[in-house]
């Protein structure tokens, strides 16, 4: 089989299936330079039953080059800030107890300048690069690499760039919602 019917069929299976992964290895395997997060949401109600927050990031894994750009997004304009956090996989909250007692979200808190005993408290540090506070964006490459998108407001965001070696996975979470979890796959 030549490889241009190899690489057709490879695209048209990744169309009907969905699958983006595919599509990216067909082009050479190259993950796009840029990759936008955003928040998003869904409220759910049922009275006397629950209220359901379905404040999340937009997808559960996003790949970008080595270099690339995360462009980290608020489009939810009730919601935020936006933390846009590097943690160890074993860092991430599991249970409803541990997301309510986020022991690494204090940490990554107070590593902004912020009280995480104070839901007031504002962040003194825009940005934390491996565990420092300061207001310069970090090159992105390991835990401990943190941004705030703002104070809130619908449309602000933060660029970080990419330092971390091909085929690193970055597991990131938002501090101050800390069930909103993800990954960056760096290709």
């Amino acid at each position: 089989m030549s490889r241009n019917k190899l690489i057709a069929g490879a695209v048209t299976l990744s169309v009907a299936l969905g699958v983006s992964g595919v599509a990216v290895a067909a082009k050479g395997g190259s993950a796009p330079a840029k990759a936008t997060i955003k928040v998003s949401q869904k409220l759910k109600m049922k009275p006397n039953r629950y209220i359901q927050d379905g404040l999340r990031w937009n997808k559960d894994v996003y790949h970008v080059r080595s270099g690339g750009t995360l462009h980290i997004v608020n489009t939810v304009a009730v919601e935020g800030p936006h933390t846009f956090s590097v943690v160890k996989k074993s860092q991430l909250p599991r249970t409803a107890a541990a997301t309510f007692n986020c022991r690494i979200c204090a940490k990554i808190a107070q590593e902004h300048g912020a009280d995480p005993n104070d839901p007031n408290s504002q962040p003194q540090f825009q940005y934390v690069e491996n565990g420092t506070g300061t207001n310069t964006p970090p090159n992105v490459d390991r835990p401990g690499d943190s941004g705030v998108t703002g104070p809130g407001k619908r449309g602000e965001s933060i660029d970080l760039k990419v330092t971390a070696k091909k085929g690193t996975t970055l597991y990131f979470l938002c501090a101050i919602h800390p069930w909103m979890q993800a990954k960056v796959i760096v290709g």
